[in-house]
């Protein structure tokens, strides 16, 4: 599968295999194995966390859902999860802005263009169906480049942490 395919498919879809919004950190990780650790996002509490499968990043609440993936594609190479393994499927980078299209248009999927709070320098497109952000870098004289693909729980209700639940292994 090439990567312009699989980004597609991650429109179209808004999952990355078991990685989607919503998806629990311990059943990804039965499926994918552990994720990398990247960091808090807050330097005052552990939660919510950044983990990642290659360049596929999520955003993980203290519940241990998945309420954000980012996928950053402005690389010479972007690996990304093979399902039911722990192995990372390794793509050739940038992509284009007429390979993403073209291939979201083959699938089927539409899509809109971004124009609220885009910086000079930056276009954007959503895929209608699922909310998924398609995020290229424009500079002169060049064809628009994928710079990340992402997609985010616009709401999330956080069940209350059990005071005596075992360790999970990604921190209390």
């Amino acid at each position: 599968m090439t990567a312009i395919r699989s980004l597609a498919e991650f429109g179209s879809s808004a999952a990355i295999g078991p990685l989607h919004c919503g998806a629990s950190l311990s059943d990804i990780a039965a499926i994918l194995g552990p994720p990398w650790d990247i960091g808090r996002v807050s330097k005052r509490r552990r939660w919510p966390h950044l983990f990642s499968y290659g360049d596929a990043e999520l955003c993980v609440c203290r519940c241990r859902r998945v309420t954000m993936i980012s996928v950053q594609t402005l690389r010479e190479t972007v690996e990304l999860p093979v399902l039911g393994t722990e192995k990372r499927a390794t793509f050739t980078g940038p992509l284009t802005h007429s390979q993403i299209t073209a291939e979201l248009s083959t699938m089927g999927c539409r899509f809109n263009p971004v124009t609220l709070h885009q910086p000079p320098g930056q276009t954007a497109l959503q895929v209608e169906a699922t909310g998924v952000t398609l995020t290229f870098r424009t500079e002169a004289g060049s064809e628009p480049l994928l710079a990340n693909a992402g997609h985010w729980s616009t709401t999330h209700t956080c069940p209350p942490h059990p005071t005596h639940a075992p360790d999970d292994g990604f921190g209390a």
